[in-house]
């Protein structure tokens, strides 16, 4: 017995070991072999025991699993707002160049109705007007020839587009005579002005004759403008649907009452526009 206390004061202060019963005894004797003490755990509280450290090991994991995945996601958020950033500033370039290639198109139909209004160059040896009016005034044999009518316009995707055909007013007025092919409508101060068709507003500006004006540019080569307003809810370079409220009726400098000046023009063209209007409330009900 002797021999056995040395063996375990030289293991150590404890001694713990598992019966075959499956419960657990933890012994535990001092050096000076004073105040014994002997833990004895069932086979239950052993069984209790393995599966809270299975728990507790689990949940360890689990939390670091979780923070590292958190620290990665933490680390991509400044990449991911350089992106946001990178992305926002595309999306003005795009809208900046739209815009520009709007204006260039309108300018490019413009110079196409004052070259005759071919959309597509045309190689032909048939003299055009012009040469034949140049030509007309030496005597030759074959200045008594009529010339030939210039070719027809070449129909684009942009040409069959419906027109701005709306009523720029949600009541019908009263029209005022002009000389122009511009409507002077009169309305109560503070009425609605509707854009005429969906378009880009490509001018905004303060005339000393018409006011405050309004262009918006639609497919198809047309233009509209808006003048004599009072307020204007729009700004250059917006997209509007059509029908929407771009300004609010005014009066033109000089005027004596609140009217609308309303213009619409076909590849820099005035044209009539009461011959393009047909929706709304003064379709032919103009007074």
């Amino acid at each position: 017995m002797a021999d056995d206390k040395e063996k375990s004061a030289e293991r150590g202060y404890g001694n713990i070991y598992t019966p075959h019963a499956g419960a657990m005894i933890i012994h535990v004797q001092r050096e000076s072999g004073l105040a014994n003490r002997t833990i004895i755990f069932s086979q239950r509280q052993v069984r209790l025991f393995r599966a809270g450290a299975i728990v507790l090991a689990s949940l360890i994991a689990v939390g670091a699993v979780s923070w590292v995945f958190l620290a990665a996601q933490a680390a991509r958020v400044p990449l991911l707002t350089q992106r946001v950033a990178k992305l926002q500033h595309d999306v003005a370039r795009v809208d900046t160049l739209q815009h520009s290639l709007n204006e260039l198109a309108a300018r490019f139909q413009q110079v196409q109705h004052m070259m005759g209004g071919s959309t597509t160059p045309i190689l032909s040896t048939t003299p055009t007007p012009s040469t034949t009016s140049i030509a007309s005034t030496t005597p030759t044999a074959a200045s008594t020839n009529t010339a030939p009518p210039p070719p027809a316009p070449v129909a684009t995707a942009s040409d069959s587009a419906p027109p701005p055909e709306l009523w720029p007013l949600p009541i019908a007025g009263t029209l005022l005579p002009s000389d122009s092919r511009a409507l002077e409508v009169a309305v109560p101060l503070g009425t609605p002005i509707r854009a005429a068709g969906a378009g880009l507003v490509v001018e905004v500006a303060d005339d000393s004759t018409l006011g405050k004006l309004i262009r918006i540019s639609h497919r198809a080569g047309y233009e509209t403008i808006y003048a004599g307003a009072s307020e204007v809810r729009v700004a250059k370079g917006d997209h509007v649907a059509a029908g929407a409220v771009i300004a609010l009726s005014g009066a033109a400098p000089g005027t004596l009452e609140p009217h609308l000046h309303f213009e619409m023009r076909r590849h820099g063209v005035a044209i009539d526009a009461s011959s393009v209007i047909k929706k709304g409330p003064a379709h032919g009900d103009l007074q």
